[in-house]
């Protein structure tokens, strides 16, 4: 007869598992448009950087993101926008990439 695993041990076996979840969910952010450099969303005007990162949802909880900055920064030779957010409920922090269109560094 195997024994009923207690309480404290069961909720350790969920929370490993809710981080492991989210690990991997921020692994798949990473990947679409807009989680790197590479992966820069285009836009026509940097007016549009904070609209289209506050319409974006976190990608672990689905919560709304706030931006709390806005930066102008050339990563690899090209000209980029880094929106700097964070989740209004799980308060997890990333950045999404923008390029303005037609922005290549020399």
């Amino acid at each position: 007869m195997a024994m009923a695993k207690r309480k404290r041990t069961l909720r350790r076996e969920e929370d490993r598992g809710a981080r492991k979840l989210a690990q991997e969910l921020e692994k798949l952010a990473t990947m679409a448009p807009g989680g790197g450099p590479e992966r820069a969303i285009e836009i026509t005007s940097p007016s549009e950087v904070e609209v289209v990162a506050r319409g974006a949802s976190c990608p672990i909880c689905r919560g709304e993101l706030r931006v709390e900055e806005h930066t102008a920064e050339a990563i690899g030779g090209v000209r980029l926008r880094v929106a700097k957010v964070v989740c209004g409920v799980c308060r997890a922090r990333r950045s999404i990439y923008f390029r303005l269109a037609g922005t290549l560094l020399n």
